[in-house]
């Protein structure tokens, strides 16, 4: 496959996200008869009809629907193929692919990166945004080199240095009247709420210990809401359909709508670590040990 199919996947996304040519072409800084040609190209490519034109505009036919979310993960991976190529065409040397949890993307990753880039200033970064479950398997394919994660152990062949602990925090919708009531707020006062919960296929340790700490504090989840990432779990707070239990990091964040609330205990979670693949490990991989090790004190030697 070469870059030109992967352009018309862009294009073809362009016009299934817009739903619509004109704005499809505007965004892509085209004119609309060179995006339908390029359209048709890919329609022959591949042998399918892929977009049907309405009134209103265009959307994706029935095979079209099917083969969008291949060709939408086809086209980032294209992007990040792109990004790539710009680094090392600046020079920079060292390939380095890092994944990163949404919870550590504000207090972990700033500072490996920094370091990073401190110990090797060539180094041709990319960086991509995974839930633990898909940092695995791509750890596993070899198509990272280490990843920021949420993994309380090895699991062969995949090696964890623990970086820090950080604890759950409430987050509530604006207005809730558990946001005024003073000091650490008790867990079991959530008894009664709905609770957005992270799949446990995204990372089981994360979604059983928040378990966990519900059963210690007496009561089973209720009415659980299951969302795709952190960042989903503010939203659905924020629009008051539930609450729920997130990293501490995320509360930097300070969404609109959304007020957080310290836990009484405090109530732990399940520490973010670096890993990495022992039987593919990589240069950047060894370097990221390295310099993890000095950049997080309470770091412990991976077992």
């Amino acid at each position: 496959m070469d870059f030109r199919i992967l352009r018309r996947m862009a294009h073809f996304l362009a016009v299934a996200e817009e739903g619509h040519f004109g704005r499809a072409a505007a965004r892509l800084g085209l004119s609309q008869p060179p995006l339908s040609a390029q359209i048709q190209a890919l329609e022959a490519e591949l042998g399918v009809k892929l977009l049907e034109r309405t009134r209103k505009g265009a959307r994706p036919t029935r095979e079209g629907e099917a083969l969008l979310p291949v060709i939408r993960r086809l086209a980032e991976d294209a992007k990040q193929v792109e990004a790539l190529a710009r680094e090392l065409r600046a020079g920079r040397q060292l390939p380095m692919a890092l994944a990163c949890v949404t919870s550590a993307l504000f207090d972990f990753l700033p500072p490996l990166v920094r370091a990073l880039r401190d110990a090797q200033p060539d180094a041709a970064m990319r960086v991509q945004e995974m839930d633990t479950a898909d940092a695995v398997e791509a750890l596993r394919r070899g198509e990272m080199d280490f990843a920021l994660a949420r993994l309380d152990r090895d699991r062969p062949p995949l090696r964890v240095l623990p970086l820090g602990q950080d604890a759950l925090v409430a987050a509530l919708p604006e207005g809730h009247a558990l946001l005024g009531r003073p000091g650490p707020l008790p867990l079991s006062a959530l008894a009664s709420e709905p609770l957005m919960l992270l799949p446990r296929s995204i990372s089981p340790a994360y979604f059983d210990a928040q378990v966990s700490a519900c059963r210690a504090a007496g009561f089973e989840p209720v009415a659980v809401r299951e969302v795709g990432s952190a960042m989903a779990q503010l939203a659905f707070v924020a629009a008051g359909l539930g609450v729920a239990l997130v990293s501490s990091g995320m509360a930097v964040l300070r969404p609109p709508g959304v007020g957080f609330r310290e836990l009484a205990g405090p109530v732990a979670s399940v520490g973010v670590a670096l890993v990495w693949n022992a039987e593919r490990e990589t240069e950047a991989a060894r370097l990221a040990v390295q310099v993890a090790r000095r950049v997080f004190p309470g770091s412990a030697e991976a077992g």
